[in-house]
């Protein structure tokens, strides 16, 4: 008999790459797949299909991203009609899989008291990632630590996230890298046409959040003519409105889908994943694009102390700078051009031999089987 899978999330589903990737995995196996999302824009729930043919129910409560302790009220409003939709849809449920904490406590109240198997997916370890209160987070800290233990499989995204949960006790454990599928390339071509010539073009396709070198990028763009920066994403709306309002040398793509992303990335020289350092959880990125990059054959610039960083550095696939606008620019000038595309070989054949989708989706639905 095939089982039923609902994936869990407080963000929408278009687009989330790690969720669609493992979903498209799942239907492969045989599964059925549902979604059920927190669309932040809207004021009312609504049903929709994604492309690949999953049903998604999206909670419509109003909310922003990146709001701290402004969101605390939506967010509680979001658990709770979370909960009753896992109750309506409990016969169907076979296995939920949970993104990160403001969906996990609920998701293992539900598979605890209705005998379901649970998959918890760390996107972001919460006391390292958002802003939780320092009187707090000791006892946040031990809440995500007992989702983990008390789950039947714990997701992480790169290696070294094991030491940011060495507190915790999982049954079992695996690492599925955000890296992309061989069958996103069948866009890849589409936004060719917007190369600008004459100058270095950096993309950026992402959460558009603070504390991702957005700032620096905005004013960098006004005062230099030699770059130009492809951004896509979404998030901040006061970042949004800066991108859009900042200079003639950024071409802003708004939401985007994850294939078209992918065709977004494909037209620059470099890829860019600067995060800031002095936040925690920053010491433990896993940013899709670092696997974009190599699956692309560009070279990607990340911050020093990020944690991939040392990846970056290791396998020679791009460049490592400080998190400053000056450390950036001074890069920038050392640049010759001619010399980018020396990249592609190396990091196209790392991709392919190291962090390909395939060998992700041997681990999942191995994974799966054995729940």
């Amino acid at each position: 008999m095939e089982k039923s899978v609902f994936f869990v999330a407080s963000n929408p589903f278009n687009p989330d790459p790690r969720a669609e990737k493992q979903m498209i995995t799942l239907l492969k196996g045989n599964y059925n797949v549902y979604g059920i999302g927190w669309d932040r824009d809207k004021n009312a729930d609504y049903t929709y299909d994604m492309p690949i043919g999953i049903k998604v129910y999206e909670i419509g409560i109003k909310s922003s991203f990146g709001s701290g302790l402004k969101n605390l009220i939506p967010l509680i409003k979001f658990n709770i009609k979370l909960l009753f939709k896992l109750i309506k849809f409990n016969k169907k449920i076979d296995i939920i899989h949970s993104v990160n904490l403001d969906t996990g406590l609920v998701s293992i109240f539900f598979a605890k008291l209705f005998h379901k198997k649970i998959i918890y997916d760390i996107y972001d370890y919460y006391v390292d990632a958002f802003p939780v209160p320092n009187v707090l987070k000791k006892n946040v800290k031990k809440l995500e630590d007992m989702v983990i233990s008390k789950s039947d499989l714990t997701v992480i995204p790169i290696d070294y996230r094991k030491s940011q949960i060495k507190d915790a006790k999982p049954n079992k454990l695996d690492i599925i890298y955000n890296t992309p599928n061989y069958s996103s390339s069948r866009n890849i071509k589409k936004y060719l046409k917007m190369y600008v010539p004459n100058k270095i073009n950096i993309s950026f396709v992402g959460a558009l959040v603070p504390d991702r070198f957005l700032d620096e990028l905005i004013d960098i763009s006004k005062e230099r003519n030699d770059v130009f920066f492809h951004i896509a994403g979404f998030g901040s709306e006061n970042l949004v409105n800066k991108i859009k309002n900042s200079s003639s040398n950024i071409k802003f793509y708004g939401k985007v889908s994850y294939d078209d992303g992918l065709a977004i990335s494909n037209i620059s020289d470099i890829m860019i994943a600067m995060y800031n350092p002095s936040v925690k959880n920053h010491k433990y990125s896993a940013p899709n694009k670092f696997y974009e990059a190599l699956f692309l054959g560009k070279p990607i610039v990340v911050s020093n102390g990020t944690g991939i960083d040392s990846f970056v550095k290791k396998y020679d696939v791009g460049y490592v700078v400080d998190y400053s606008k000056r450390s950036f620019e001074l890069f920038l000038d050392s640049i010759d051009k001619a010399n980018l595309v020396d990249f592609k070989k190396r990091n196209q054949a790392l991709y392919k031999n190291k962090f390909s989708w395939i060998e992700m989706e041997k681990t999942i639905l191995t994974s799966y089987k054995n729940l």
